[in-house]
């Protein structure tokens, strides 16, 4: 049997544990252990040959991608082939917790590489994906979905920045992305989704419009810091706010330009999986419910 580089040291109670697992990111509560101990780096090279990458495993154990990468180096793993095989496994899983949504744009005529964009997932797992699970039914509607949107407006680039500066000119300020979605709805302008598709993000957008970002954005953006119990809150208010919990999709459409609220991307950075964390919420929700009937009616 192959001996791991990792285990060539006299094992202990500690070093027989389970890895951590992407499905339980609880299993990481101990990241805390003492830098340069051995069970911090299996659990680190535990995490690696599951497809995390350098980032996600930095951003756990509050030290710095390259300082990761060195101290995988320095014990001798994981293989690099093996990893890219676990990360493409993981995107695989990924995509496939998120078919409803991923089938729901490609049957409105996205492309996968639009829909991977939307959704934070990787193009070619949701291609793979895409071809695994699609229905003749699902075919058929995406079908009808392009033939559809043939006849409908196209719009120049031009056209997305003329319709930016006009709703400028109209509020009197720099529009944010909310404020420019309501607007686009009430004079027929491209919508924010096809802004972000063709611009590359609000951002760009502004840019190429000859528009000044508020500088309040990025200022923001860099001085946040969310952990994990300010992710669960904001979690919290977005349920009890919508009154239902949302998947990624309403999620990141509801924290559109949302100060109090994180981006979906930097909550599965911090709390793990988005299924994991909806059953989570699900059960906190019934909890509260409970709770709320024992109480005495005053």
């Amino acid at each position: 049997m192959a001996t791991h580089p990792l285990t060539p040291i006299v094992a202990t109670k500690a070093s027989k544990m389970a890895p951590p697992t992407l499905a339980d990111p609880a299993a990481c509560a101990d990241c805390t252990l003492a830098p340069g101990s051995l069970q911090r780096v299996r659990q680190m090279a535990a995490l690696r040959e599951q497809g995390w990458s350098l980032d996600e495993i930095a951003l756990r154990y509050g030290v710095s991608r390259e300082r990761v990468r060195q101290i995988l180096r320095a014990h001798g793993g994981p293989d690099t082939q093996n990893v890219a095989e676990a990360r493409r496994r993981r995107a695989e899983r990924e995509a496939e917790d998120r078919i409803d949504e991923l089938l729901a744009l490609w049957r409105s005529g996205e492309e996968p590489g639009i829909a991977a964009t939307a959704l934070g997932l990787q193009a070619a797992a949701c291609r793979l994906t895409i071809s695994r699970f699609a229905t003749d039914v699902d075919r058929a509607a995406r079908r009808a979905s392009m033939a559809s949107s043939r006849g409908t407006q196209r719009y120049s680039d031009r056209d997305i920045l003329v319709a930016i500066t006009s709703a400028a000119r109209r509020l009197g300020h720099v529009p944010s992305a909310k404020e420019y979605a309501a607007i686009a709805r009430s004079l027929d302008h491209p919508s924010l989704p096809t802004v972000l598709n063709r611009m590359g993000g609000w951002t760009s957008a502004l840019t190429a419009a000859a528009l000044r970002p508020p500088t309040s954005v990025p200022a923001r953006t860099r001085a946040r810091r969310w952990t994990e119990a300010a992710c669960w809150q904001a979690l919290r208010i977005a349920v009890d706010e919508l009154g239902e919990i949302p998947s990624v999709l309403a999620y990141e459409r509801f924290a559109v330009d949302r100060n109090d609220l994180p981006s979906s991307a930097t909550i599965r950075n911090r709390l793990g999986r988005w299924s994991t964390i909806a059953t989570q919420l699900a059960a906190h929700r019934q909890l509260a419910q409970l709770h709320t009937q024992a109480m005495p009616r005053q």
